[in-house]
Formats: C-alpha cells, structure tokens, sequence
C-alpha cells in the first residue's frame, strides 16, 4: 500500500502547476424552480463575478485553481454565501443555488449573505449541506448518513452501522429520497426492517445537495416516523468527458461524466471493496466483498423541461467464523450474500411562471440469502437456519407545486407503491437438552443446582458435562410465503405568509395499505416568527404514521392482516439566532409520543423465559421521548469551522406487564459531539511553491502532514452516555442463556461512548489533473467502547467491542 502512494507522489508532483478552471451554475427561485435572470454572482476575495442570463446561468472563466466563498445576491431574495467550491485545472466546476424570497421586507432591513440554506418547506430540526461539507466530515469516510449523526438529534446504534435513529425513534424509520426516488436500502449489506448498514452506496461525489429533516417533516413525505434525507445529484459535465480514479484501504472505483448529445449528459461510477489486508491486519477472519454501481444521464428536452435516468445498485458478500469471538457480530458462524437495485425516470416540468411538476417511476429488488450454520466433526458444515428472501417494490410518484401569489403556495401530490415479497425461511428445530456435570472422571454426571454450578462447577478445568435428557424440541419453523400488496398515499400542503414576519406551513396526508385495508389521516403544521432577520421563533407538530414492515407482514405469523400502521404524535418549539453571517445558534425543545408499535405478543401466564408468543405479531407497545438540544455551528470561513452539539433526552417504553415505564434501547441520556476543521492554503506562499520543487518535497511528499497546495485538518469528538440493556440469566441444566419472564427490562448500562478522530486531507493541484489524498483515522485513542455482551454456551461472558483504531487513507485522481 506505501509503495504505491509513494509511486504516485514521487511522479506527479512533477507536473506544472498554475493553470485555471471555470465557474459555471444555474440560480433558481426555491418555491417556483424557475430562473432567476439577472443575480448577482460574485467570488469573494477576488475581482471576478458574473450576472445570470435569461434562463439563469452564470458563467466566471479563467479562475485560478483553489477553493473560493461565491456569493449570490438579487433583489426581493436571500442572499446565499457558499464557501470551499473548489476550481481545478481545466475542468469546469457547476455549482447551483436556489434562492428564497425575503421573509421579512421594508426599509431598514439588511440584506446579508448567510451561509445556512433551508430546505424547501422546513420549519424546524432540517439542515443543507453539500459535497464539500460531506468531504471535509470527520470522520464520515464520504457517507452522508453517518454525517448527519453530528446532529444533537441522531444517533446510531452501532459504529459497524450508520444507521440514523432520531429522538427516541428506531431503525427502518429514516426515508431515503434521491432525486424523487424512494432507495428502501441505500447500504450494503441491508438489514430486513433497518435502513443502515456498514457502507453506504451512494457516491458522494455525485451530490449537489442534501437536504435532511430530524423530525417534523412536511406532508409530502410518508410513511416514516422519524426523519427524511433528501439528496439532489447533480447532472454530468456538459463540455468535456472526465474521469476519476479513487483508491483507499476500503476500496477502488472509477468515475466517468460528460455529455452524452447537445442536450444531455452522464454520470457513472464503479467501486470495488478492497478491505482483504485492513481486515486481515486486524485479526479478524471475515473479509466483506462487495461492488457497488451508480449511475444517472440527464436530458434536457427544452428549457423547461428535463428527464432524469439514475440506477443503483450494490452485490455483497460476507463469511463470518469463529462463534467464540467475542469481536465479531454473533455467537454462530454465517455466511452472508445480498443484492440491491433501484432504477428509476423522473419527469420534471416548469409548467409555468409560478409552478412545477415532478413526476417518477422506480422499482427496487432486493435479495437477502443468509446460512447459519455449525461445523461438523468431519469439518462440514451443518446449516440450521437459511434465510432466502426477496422484495421488489415499483413505485409511481408526483409532485404539484403552485404559487398562487407571493406569500402563498399551494402543493399535492401522490404515491402509489407495488409491492411482492417473496419468502423462503427455514430454522431447523432440535431437542432441547438437558445437562449433568461431574468433577472427576471416574464419577458419573448428574443433575446439579445453578447455586452449585456458580458455587464448585463454573471454571473449574477438571468440569465435565453431558446431556442427560431432553425436555423437549425446538419447533422446525418453515416460512414459504408470497404476499402481494399495495400502499399509497396522497397530501396537500399549503406555505403561507399571513404577516409580514410570520410563516406558516400546514398539511394534510391519507395514506392506505391494501393488504391491511386500513388507513391513515397525518396532520402537519408549522410556524416561524421573525423577530428580525437574525432571530426566528420556531413551532412544528403533527401525527407521523408508519406501515409494518415488509418482514412482520410477510412473517407467516398469525393474524398479520391485523396489524395497523404504529405512529407518533410529535412537537418541537425552539429558537434560531445568526450571530454572524457563517455562525447559527439553535435551541430546540421536543416531545415525541409513540402508539401502537408491533411486538411479538406478550403472554399474560408466561413464566421462565416462555413470556413471548413467537407466533404472534400485535400493536401492543408504546414509548415516549422528550428531550433538550443545543446546536452552534460555523460554516468553513476564515480558514476555519467547527460545530458543537449537546442533547439531553429521556426515552421510556411502556412495560405491558405493569404500566411501568423503563429506558428504551437507545436513551443515551446525554449526547455530545464537537467538530472542527482548519484549511491551509500553502499554495498562497512563495516559500512553499518553491518548496514543492525540491527533491524533499516528492519523496516526502506521501506523508499525512506534508504541506500541499491545500491542506485540511478535521476532528470529532463524540460522547454518549451508557446504553441500557436487560442482563440475560444462565441456565446451567440447559446450557442456555435468556430472560426470565419477571426479569425488568433494560435494568443495566454499558459503559459511555468517546470517541475521536481525525480527518487529514491534502489537495494538490496541477496543469492537467487534480488530486486529493486523505487519510481517516477513527477512535485514534483505540478506545474500548462497548457494543454489545456476548453470551457464551458455557456460562462465561464476552463484549464485542466498536471499531478500535481503525486507519482509512486514499487517494482521488481527477483527469
């Protein structure tokens, strides 16, 4: 791996430095996507700037190579500032804006270019960024989901996942949208019922715009509870074909764009993992593989009207081993293979002045195989559970926005969702055993107390143990299904300015599951006052309701048709205040409140570790969540940003058995995470350009702390309080661990999370190519945090542990 970052560094810094890049982009009116003729474009620092035409576009050639702040500012408008647009050599860079009508208007009224964008109809908890934000994310490793856990609202379950879990939600809760598309599993190696995994699929470099909701989102998005990403791609190169190569310890992959005819163009990407020696220098036996495949073309069929084509998919494939290493996911051995894909067209259309429409058909498959199994005396294996499963979904979708007259938008739209699961489950069911022990070998084995096995028998090396009996079998569980079935949904949304300084956002969404033949009414409203154009007050309510997922429909448990969507009734109130133009201050105050989720039915006579009716779903659950957050964050300016989080929360869930409230899975208590980052722009001294001409500068040139022509240091710091859980009991007489049917639930805590790391980045630029080197280093500390206690056959207790020190370095070649 050294030597071939050497190679690469020794050879290019060679190449003459000093060329230039152009600037292109399109503004746009937020509300109407119409052009905005006439903005002004300007780069901040320098003389260069531009105006935009009749249908938008701004065009500032002969730029020199580096990251600029552009500023773009019209009459009537907000203005926006967007800093870190990187210019390369003879490449042109799009970038695009959507500007939204001023709020508050009248003399006296300053007109400032803020640094934060809003997303399209959020009141509350949202946040925008874009690609070079998800870049500089320390430590991201260039995935948006695990980006957004710097929120003081998200958390993950796991570090192995980048799962997004809101405010006391779950998994499976977050929706998943890009460019009108519905993507159910944007990760490898998906889980039925989650939306995270390990490794995202999406290919940062693709986005323009992430738009993200921790909550109170608007009616136009359903049938999830928690939050919304939101992504934008942008369009390929319209002049020239360009290409990318990326290598890191993660993986390699190519990158293509460039126009496909005078009036489109394309995008295309395929990664391959390359994780063999990371993992094998780990000390672990299981090696993911997998390929990932993105693609989109744009066509523009007049100026108002644009089709798009995306395509993504994902092939996955993992063999875990060793059921006593407490370091690995489980206790068996498994071997894992999945496949995913989602394609999908998207019509958009500027109807009119004062309107668009979207409208899109996708269709998703999914493919989970999974074998558990045990290995024989004659090495074989003997597979106990196979899971083959696969689920397509097609959906039709669109979208109608309309503004009537300044201060009043009207918008609709609809969804309708084809859905087949096709199952094939088998568990193969055996005698339940019962054990006696024995200390010597002479004498025989016989039943013993647990008082005795904790007391003479646990650890001692002279243990002997044999099944003496059986108590019964395990139930051979075989799941054939196919289920066919529909869900739709439709919402009208109003946006209104009633007061010179009052917003107002208010919806309505019907949603229906066929299967079911049940459906739902969700209200949503919200409301934000200007006090003036640095201070906003902030209210956002409404009912949020989620269908069961595809697996408990499809379970081939009992009276599933029964089941009804869960929901939960959520308000947030808050403040937001700029202190300056790049530094926003947040204060939000929450309650959340969650009926009828599923759960497996709870048997009122349960006793010993029986409770749970295993063939029986039911909406029998409840949990609430209120809690505290605090954000300040200051975007890249100055050299320099940063952000700090804190949120306070407490999650309960309602235990059937008594009324009485415990802590759910994910209450931390208290979250924390700090970020920050600072930019050097060695380029901008004549000391270091002579420098990189030395014979010093290309051998060293590889090291992570050699200067370049600009150089980035990212740090993140995050801290969680213990996470609860239910401590198992062991059954010596059948070698068994579980929960008795009396036991409380989620009693103990592990130990609290920290974890820092660090992002070093280093960006060189040169006549005929660009190129970026990285190097993420997670838990630099290579602290213990816990994720989760193993339980061993024989009695003893393992942790599986979060990442350890854990090392990622790359490099990006841009052509």
């Amino acid at each position: 791996m050294k030597r071939k970052l050497i190679i690469y560094f020794l050879i290019i810094p060679s190449f003459v430095w000093g060329a230039v890049g152009t600037l292109r982009g399109v503004i746009r009116d937020a509300s109407t996507q119409q052009p905005l003729i006439g903005a002004n474009v300007i780069l901040k620092g320098t003389d260069l700037g531009a105006a935009t035409d009749l249908e938008g576009n701004f065009v500032i050639p002969n730029v020199s190579v580096g990251s600029y702040t552009i500023t773009v500012t019209m009459i009537g408008y907000e203005s926006i500032s967007r800093a870190n647009i990187h210019v390369v050599p003879k490449r042109t860079t799009y970038t695009n804006f959507s500007l939204t009508p001023q709020v508050i208007e009248g003399d006296g009224v300053e007109v400032t270019a803020r640094y934060f964008e809003r997303a399209r109809d959020a009141i509350a908890s949202s946040r925008s960024v874009d690609i070079e934000e998800i870049r500089s994310d320390p430590v991201g490793a260039y995935d948006i989901m695990a980006m957004m856990q710097s929120l003081p609202s998200v958390i993950s379950g796991a570090d192995q996942s980048n799962e997004i879990i809101v405010r006391g939600g779950n998994a499976g809760e977050n929706l998943f949208v890009m460019d009108h598309i519905e993507i159910p599993f944007p990760n490898h190696y998906p889980e039925q019922g989650k939306g995270g995994g390990p490794i995202t699929m999406l290919d940062t470099d693709f986005i323009e715009r992430v738009d993200f909701f921790a909550g109170s989102f608007p009616a136009r998005y359903g049938d999830k509870l928690s939050s919304v990403m939101d992504i934008t791609l942008r369009e390929g190169n319209r002049e020239k074909h360009l290409s990318e190569f990326n290598f890191s310890m993660a993986g390699f992959g190519f990158n293509f764009e460039g126009p496909a005819s005078k009036k489109g163009t394309y995008l295309f990407s395929l990664k391959r993992s390359f994780l063999d020696f990371v993992i094998q220098q780990s000390g672990l036996m299981a090696i993911p593989q997998y390929w990932t495949m993105q693609g989109k073309a744009t066509y523009h069929i007049s100026p108002t009207q644009k089709l798009m084509l995306n395509v993504i998919g994902g092939l996955d494939a993992i063999n875990i081993e060793g059921e006593d290493n407490p370091n690995l996911r489980g206790a068996e051995n498994v071997d894992v293979n999945s496949n995913q894909l989602t394609a999908g067209i998207t019509y958009k259309n500027l109807f009119s002045k004062n309107g668009y429409s979207i409208l899109s058909f996708s269709t998703s498959r999914v493919g989970f195989n999974t074998d558990v199994y045990r290995m024989t005396s004659e090495n074989e294996r003997d597979v106990y559970f196979n899971n083959n499963d696969g689920e397509w979904e097609s959906t039709l979708k669109g979208d109608w926005v309309y503004r009537i007259r300044p201060g009043l938008e009207i918008s609709t739209g609809f969804n309708i969702k084809a859905i087949t699961l096709d199952y094939d489950n088998r568990y193969e069911g055996e005698p339940r055993k019962i054990y006696g022990y024995s200390l010597h070998d002479t004498l025989p084995v016989q039943p013993i107390s647990t008082d005795e096995f904790w007391t003479n028998y646990y650890g001692n090396p002279n243990l002997r143990y044999e099944a003496i009996g059986i108590v019964g079998t395990y139930d051979t569980v075989i799941t054939k299904s196919i289920l066919d079935y529909t869900k739709s949904g439709i919402y009208v949304q109003a946006n209104l300015q009633p007061l010179p300084k009052l917003e107002l956002k208010t919806g309505i969404r019907v949603e229906s599951l066929s299967y079911t033949g049940k459906s739902t009414v969700s209200p949503r409203f919200g409301l934000s006052y200007h006090v003036n154009p640095a201070l906003q007050f902030n209210l956002a309510a409404g009912r949020y309701y989620q269908a069961p997922f595809n697996i408990q429909l499809n379970s081939g448990q009992a009276e599933t048709k029964k089941l009804k969507h869960y929901y939960a009734d959520q308000i947030v109130t808050g403040i937001e205040y700029y202190l300056r133009d790049d530094t926003r201050f947040t204060f939000e105050i929450y309650d959340k409140k969650y009926k009828d989720m599923i759960g497996l039915e709870l048997l009122s006579d349960g006793a010993g570790r029986d409770s749970l009716n295993f063939s029986k779903l039911i909406n029998g659950y409840e949990s609430s969540s209120q809690g505290i957050e605090f954000f300040i964050q200051k975007k890249y300016s100055n050299n320099w940003y940063g952000s700090l989080a804190w949120a306070h929360s407490t999650t309960e869930g309602i235990d059937p058995r008594s009324g009485d409230g415990y802590p759910s899975e994910f209450d931390y208590g208290d979250v924390v995470t700090a970020v920050g980052g600072y930019k050097i722009r060695f380029m901008d001294y004549p000391w270091y350009n002579r420098y990189k001409e030395t014979w010093v500068a290309k051998a060293t040139s590889w090291l992570p702390f050699a200067p370049a022509d600009e150089f980035e240091i990212g740090l993140k710091l995050r801290y969680m309080g213990g996470r609860p859980y239910t401590p198992q009991t062991y059954d010596p007489q059948i070698r068994e661990w579980g929960i008795n049917a009396k036991d409380p639930w989620n009693t103990s805590r592990y130990d609290d999370y920290i974890r820092f790391d660090i992002l070093l980045q280093q960006r060189f630029f040169f006549k005929r190519m660009n190129m970026v080197a990285f190097w993420d280093i997670m838990n630099v500390f290579n602290r213990d945090n816990p994720w989760a206690t193993v339980y061993k056959e024989d009695g003893s207790t393992g942790m599986a542990w979060q990442y350890k020190t854990f090392p990622v370095g790359g490099i990006i070649l841009e052509f």
